[in-house]
């Protein structure tokens, strides 16, 4: 592994005591630029192959009731954050009304033996066609894993 660090040093030794002058800076200018892009290409795939693996890892297992089901609720993307107070204790869900709807979700949080965890109120109203972000702030102690399971009736 130690000659592997020698090695281009030898070839940029190679490189320099064979070029004039401005050649050389001219082609360390286009060998970095060249490693800064690459570098910057490696990076960027890393990050988003990061971000799209802890998004499928937290997707929340989330159920809505059929009695919501019924009365023309759907949903869009589901996220679960922290809120400045607690650790992965807020619900984000992306609610379509396909219906004229107003009346009160409630958000219950399940651990992975089944008992509950976390219960929260939501009035809502929502029109026809109509579709939007809804929040649900669990207390601080509760903690909703990859493994929890969430329902809104």
């Amino acid at each position: 592994m130690q000659n592997f660090f020698y090695l281009p040093l030898f070839i940029i030794t190679l490189y320099l005591s064979s070029c004039s002058t401005n050649e050389v800076k001219d082609g360390i200018k286009k060998g970095i630029n060249k490693s800064g892009d690459v570098t910057g290409q490696v990076i960027g795939e890393f990050s988003s192959g990061v971000s799209s693996g802890v998004e499928k890892t937290f997707e929340p297992n989330l159920e809505l009731s059929q009695a919501l089901q019924a009365k023309g609720l759907k949903f869009g993307k589901k996220i679960i954050s922290s809120d400045s107070l607690g650790s992965d204790n807020l619900l984000v869900v992306y609610v379509i009304f396909n219906n004229e709807f107003k009346g009160t979700l409630v958000a219950k949080a399940f651990d992975v033996k089944g008992q509950e965890m976390g219960r929260v109120k939501l009035a809502v109203e929502g029109k026809a066609d109509d579709a939007r972000f809804l929040e649900f702030h669990f207390d601080k102690r509760t903690n909703i894993d990859s493994d929890s399971k969430l329902v809104i009736e």
